[in-house]
C-alpha cells in the first residue's frame, strides 16, 4: 500500500496525530467516525493536504481502475461527481453503473467515506485555479454577467466547472478552434476542452474539421458533432437541436427506466426536439431566427446596395458593446435597456445582429442624441422589421417630439405599418399599409416622400400612398428606434438594417434593394 510522505506544510489534527496517518484507514474503510471528522477538518483547512489526499487515493490500489482512466474519462467522472456533491453513496453507485465503469472505491467506502471523497474532489478541483489548465477562452462578450459558484468571473480563460450567464452574450473558443456562442440566461458546465453540459439556455457552435467530436450534453440528449454549425435550446425538460450546416449525431440519454432512444443523425436544415418523457426525438421546423450564431456583421450585397444609394445614416444594428452604431459614426447612439431575460441584441435578418425590443428581452429601443438633419423636402426610410407579438402604437423609428421632428414609422391600432411625415406647412400626414403586419416573419419596408406623394413599400411593392407636400426641415436633435420619445410606444420584436435618406428613392432602387435581400436570404 502507498504511504504518504510528510511535508512541512501539513496541518496537525491533534498534538499526537498527523492527518496523513488517516489516509490508509480511510481508503480501507476502517476509519472511525471521530477520525473521519478529524480528517475532514484538516482537509478543509489545508489545500496542500487535500492535494496529497487525492494523490494518495489515485495511487492506492483501491483506486487502480480510476487512476488508469484516460484524461477525457477522468473529466467526465469529475463532472458526474460534481453534480452529485450533495448525494449519498447510493447515488454515486448509480452513476457508476450508468457510466459503465468499475468504481472499486464505491464498494470499499461507506456512505460517509464516499461523501468525504466527493467533497475532497471538489475542494481539490476548486483550489489553486491558476494551476488548472483552461478548457475554453473568452473571445468576446456583450454586456455579459458571468458567474462561477455564485461569484463574478472575469478571467479570459474558463476552467472546468459550472457557470451561470445572467446577462448578455458570450463568445468562447474551445479546442480545435470550435466557436461557441451562449445567450443569457444560461447555465452550463465546461467539462473539458471538447465537452459542454448545457443545463439551461441557448448555445450555438461552429465546428471546423479540427474540432470534430465536440460534444454538447443536456439532460435529455448527447449531441456529437461531425464538423458543422448547430444550436441547442434547453428549457423545462426539453432539448432542441437545430443543424444549420453539416452533420451531428443526437443520442437520447437513458430515462429512469434505463431505456435510451436510438441515435439520430441530423443533417443541414434538420431539427429535433427531445423530451425527458419520450425515447424518440421528434422532428421540428428549423428555427432560423432564434439563435445568435455569430457576433460579426458580415459584408453583404444588401448593405453595399444601400450604401450605393447614399444614405445620410445607416444603422446595421451589429452586436457590439459600442451601442447603436451608425455609418457615418457621428450619428451613432445608444441601446436603451431595462428589465428582461434576454439581451437587446438578436440574430438579424441576415447573419449578424438586430436590435431586439421587448420580446422577452432587456431591450427598450435605441436613442440617437445627434440625429442626422433631413432638410431637402424629400425623405426615405428603409428597414427590416420582425414582429414577435402585436404591438399597436409601437414605433420602428421617429424623431417626432411635440412640434419638432419630421418623420415616424409605427404600427397603427389595426396592426398596420403607418408612415407619417410633417410637411412644410407643419401638418402631419400619414398613410398605412394595406394589411396587418404578420408575426414572426421578416418584412422589408420603405417609406418615401418625394414632395408630392407619401408612399409605403412592402417587400419591394408599393402598397399605399397619399398626397403630401414637401417634408419640413428637421429641427429635432434626437431620434428613437423601437420606441418613442416618451418610452411607451415600444416595438415588440426586432429591427434591422435601418437607413435614412434625405431624398426619395425610385421604384427601381427599392425593387433592387429587396431583390438583393432575397438573394442573400436564399443562400443563408
Amino acid at each position: 500500500m502507498y504511504t504518504p510522505q510528510k511535508s512541512g506544510g501539513g496541518v496537525a489534527v491533534s498534538d499526537s496525530t498527523d492527518a496523513r496517518s488517516l489516509f490508509a484507514d480511510y481508503a480501507s474503510g476502517e476509519i472511525s467516525a471521530e477520525q473521519l471528522h478529524e480528517l475532514e477538518t484538516a482537509l478543509r483547512e489545508d489545500s496542500n493536504l487535500r492535494r496529497e489526499f487525492i494523490e494518495y487515493l489515485n495511487i492506492d490500489s483501491a483506486l487502480g481502475d480510476l487512476a488508469a482512466l484516460s484524461e477525457a474519462e477522468s473529466a467526465e467522472i469529475e463532472h458526474e461527481l460534481t453534480a452529485l456533491a450533495s448525494d449519498d453513496a447510493e447515488s454515486v453507485v448509480e452513476t457508476s453503473v450508468r457510466l459503465g465503469r468499475p468504481y472499486r472505491i464505491v464498494t470499499v467506502l461507506g456512505t460517509a467515506a464516499a461523501t468525504i471523497f466527493i467533497a475532497a474532489m471538489l475542494w481539490f478541483t476548486n483550489s489553486d485555479d491558476d494551476e488548472v489548465a483552461p478548457v475554453a477562452t473568452l473571445v468576446a462578450d456583450v454586456d455579459a454577467v458571468l458567474l462561477r459558484e455564485g461569484q463574478p468571473w472575469s478571467n479570459a480563460e474558463l476552467q472546468a466547472g459550472e457557470y451561470r450567464l445572467d446577462r448578455g452574450l458570450l463568445h468562447l473558443r474551445f479546442s480545435g478552434d470550435v466557436m461557441v456562442y451562449v445567450e443569457a440566461p444560461a447555465r452550463f458546465n465546461s467539462v473539458s476542452n471538447k465537452r459542454v453540459v448545457l443545463h439551461k439556455g441557448r448555445l450555438s457552435a461552429s465546428v471546423p474539421p479540427e474540432g470534430i467530436g465536440f460534444t454538447v450534453e443536456t439532460r435529455e440528449a448527447e449531441i456529437i458533432d461531425f464538423g458543422t454549425e448547430f444550436s441547442v435550446d434547453v428549457e423545462a425538460g426539453t432539448s432542441e437541436v437545430h443543424v444549420f450546416e453539416g452533420l451531428v449525431r443526437v443520442q437520447p440519454i437513458a430515462a429512469e427506466d434505463g431505456k435510451a432512444g436510438e441515435a439520430v443523425d441530423l443533417r443541414t436544415s434538420q431539427a429535433v426536439k427531445i423530451e425527458n418523457v419520450a425515447e424518440t426525438p421528434v422532428e421540428i421546423k428549423l428555427a432560423t431566427d432564434r439563435f445568435i450564431r455569430n457576433f460579426d456583421e458580415p459584408k453583404r450585397r444588401y448593405a453595399r446596395n444601400v450604401k450605393q444609394c447614399l444614405p445620410v445614416a445607416f444603422y446595421r444594428m451589429p452586436i457590439r458593446d459600442r451601442g447603436l452604431v451608425s455609418e457615418p459614426p457621428q450619428y451613432s447612439g445608444e441601446v436603451l435597456t431595462g428589465d428582461g431575460k434576454r439581451p437587446p441584441h438578436a440574430k438579424g435578418v441576415f447573419a449578424g445582429g438586430s436590435l431586439r425590443v421587448r420580446a422577452d428581452s432587456s431591450g427598450r429601443g435605441g436613442r440617437v442624441d445627434a440625429a442626422p438633419t433631413i432638410g431637402t423636402g424629400k425623405f426615405t426610410l428603409t428597414v427590416f422589421v420582425y414582429l414577435e407579438s402585436p404591438a399597436p402604437g409601437g414605433f420602428v423609428a421617429t424623431n417626432l417630439l411635440g412640434d419638432q421632428g419630421n418623420y415616424a414609422l409605427s404600427l397603427d391600432h389595426d396592426g398596420r405599418l403607418q408612415a407619417t411625415v410633417r410637411n412644410k406647412d407643419g401638418e402631419l400626414r400619414s398613410v398605412s399599409s394595406d394589411s396587418s403586419l404578420p408575426l414572426t416573419t421578416w418584412r422589408h419596408f420603405v417609406m418615401t416622400c418625394d414632395g408630392g406623394q407619401l408612399q409605403i413599400y412592402e417587400d419591394g411593392k408599393r402598397v399605399a400612398s397619399t398626397a403630401c407636400s414637401a417634408v419640413a426641415i428637421s429641427d429635432a436633435e434626437t431620434a428613437w428606434f423601437g420606441t418613442d420619445a416618451d418610452g411607451v410606444g415600444l416595438w415588440n420584436g426586432r429591427i434591422d438594417e435601418l437607413a435614412l435618406f434625405d431624398k426619395a428613392l425610385s421604384d427601381k432602387q427599392i425593387v433592387e434593394l429587396y431583390q438583393a435581400a432575397v438573394e442573400e436570404l436564399s443562400v443563408q
